[in-house]
């Protein structure tokens, strides 16, 4: 009689543990797949967005920085296209030896292109020596010009290829370069942005958009034959049209070098001002910069920000007050030479000797300081001289529409500095401010605010978006007294 072996409680209990595991993850996995279902969700994303992530492309269509131009159209800066220099490392990009895609002889490579950018044959090797599969070569292998990009393709370098880039240009090079500043490119982001002058504080308007194409693509990145493009225009940057004058600057800027050449001064501050306007057609400084270089040894505009003893220009406006106030009489003699004044000796610019008893008018010619310390002092009064160092703004900023304008550092407090201020020593203003209350001698009395963005117009829709427009700042004297001291 053969006896039937029992079959294992053991192995029945684990059967049945088995099948119920089994089940709860049939039941689990039901659960999980009516839920993305329902939701359209897993893992927290939705399916359909990350399903369009993987099959929707962008491609991005790139806007321009607006230009600066003068007012008459000239360009004073503007985008233009260079080439970005690369190195191809990766062997694997070679599929055919008969022609390499990477770099292959790196000492060919390195002498090659040491004769055409800023870089040495050393440093070169360097970068191509490094444990990359791309490279690039800094500053030196930026800013390429599209002759240097023809030489370099001329000597057929495997491996050695071009990017398409954009940097920011300035035509005229040494030209207004403190009032127009500079723009560069953010290595990180790859944007052109204002670093200074008129290109960072108008940054809002000169900035671009870019715009993009969104397309559907296969796996490979390939637009679908039935992709629905979904099209964002690119917005270009605005164009800003300044009331400066090419030609009239340019006549400065040579006139500026010259005396730079000759003389070798500490500072030159020279502006061009239409005075029925107050519109600046020219503005400059020594020592300059070219912004294509950015060889900046000082980032302020002195006209703007610099307060200085204006000297004997001063004594244009005291001769304003004292002509406005009729107590000028240019035949009345005076005793030139040197003048106590507060505990003070005021001496005329000939080491205090003068040239006699003189008149005033002949004071006025010989820019006697001695004569406008009269003037201040015994015709005019120190109140009334301040009162028209007031009417003609020298306490206060003009607001043009230029950045870090700094105002005066008058003296008045005592007998001697009021005096002094009154020919243009002890009391500090800037060249803006003289030239601003110049525009009343030069314009029947009427004092005019100085400017220089004219109007700012988009681009793409031929709009001008800003205007300027020529502002009074105030009327410190007559007509007839402005054409006397004229």
């Amino acid at each position: 009689m053969i006896q039937m072996p029992k079959k294992n409680k053991f192995m029945n209990r684990g059967a049945a543990i088995l099948s119920i595991c089994f089940a709860l993850f049939f039941f689990v996995i039901l659960g999980r797949m009516a839920y993305i279902q329902i939701t359209g969700k897993a893992n927290g994303e939705v399916l359909a967005t990350k399903a369009t992530e993987q099959h929707e492309k962008k491609r991005t269509i790139e806007a321009s920085r607006g230009s600066i131009l003068d007012r008459n159209g000239k360009v004073i800066a503007e985008d233009t296209a260079t080439y970005k220099l690369i190195a191809i490392l990766d062997k694997k990009m070679t599929t055919d030896v008969k022609h390499p895609q990477h770099v292959q002889d790196k000492e060919k490579t390195a002498e090659a292109l040491s004769k055409v950018i800023n870089m040495d044959k050393a440093d070169i090797l360097d970068i191509l020596n490094k444990d990359a599969k791309q490279v690039e070569f800094g500053s030196a292998g930026r800013d390429i010009t599209y002759s240097e990009k023809q030489k370099i393709e001329k000597m057929k370098l495997p491996g050695i290829s071009f990017l398409r880039d954009t940097k920011r240009y300035y035509p005229n090079g040494v030209f207004a370069s403190n009032l127009i500043g500079y723009a560069e490119v953010d290595q990180d982001t790859n944007e052109i942005s204002g670093a200074m002058g008129l290109e960072k504080v108008l940054d809002k308007y000169l900035k671009e958009r870019d715009g993009y194409v969104t397309y559907e693509s296969d796996k490979s990145g390939w637009e679908l034959p039935n992709s629905k493009n979904k099209i964002t225009a690119p917005k270009n940057g605005d164009n800003v049209y300044l009331t400066i004058d090419q030609k009239i600057q340019t006549f400065l800027e040579d006139s500026m070098t010259k005396v730079a050449q000759k003389y070798n001064p500490k500072k030159i501050m020279a502006a061009v001002v239409d005075p029925k306007t107050g519109k600046v057609l020219a503005m400059g400084q020594r020592p300059s910069f070219d912004p294509n270089k950015r060889d900046v040894t000082n980032y302020y505009n002195d006209l703007i920000s610099y307060a200085y003893e204006p000297g004997s220009t001063m004594k244009i406006f005291t001769l304003a007050a004292a002509i406005q106030e009729n107590v000028y009489n240019g035949n009345e003699k005076y005793k030139s030479g040197t003048y106590k004044v507060g505990g003070g000796i005021v001496k005329d610019h000939n080491d205090g000797v003068g040239w006699g008893p003189t008149s005033y008018h002949d004071g006025v010619v010989r820019s006697s300081n001695v004569a406008f310390a009269k003037l201040a002092n015994e015709k005019l009064g120190y109140t009334r001289l301040n009162e028209y160092l007031h009417k003609f703004n020298f306490y206060q900023k003009t607001g043009i529409d230029l950045p870090n304008e700094v105002s005066s550092k008058m003296n008045f407090k005592y007998e001697f500095d009021k005096a002094s201020t009154a020919y243009g020593q002890a009391s500090a203003v800037t060249p803006i401010q003289q030239l601003q209350a110049a525009t009343a001698i030069a314009n029947d009395g009427k004092m005019m605010k100085p400017y220089v963005i004219d109007h700012i117009v988009d681009p793409d829709t031929k709009k001008t978006i800003y205007t300027n427009k020529p502002q009074s700042a105030g009327t410190p004297i007559s007509a007839d007294t402005a054409k006397e001291v004229r």
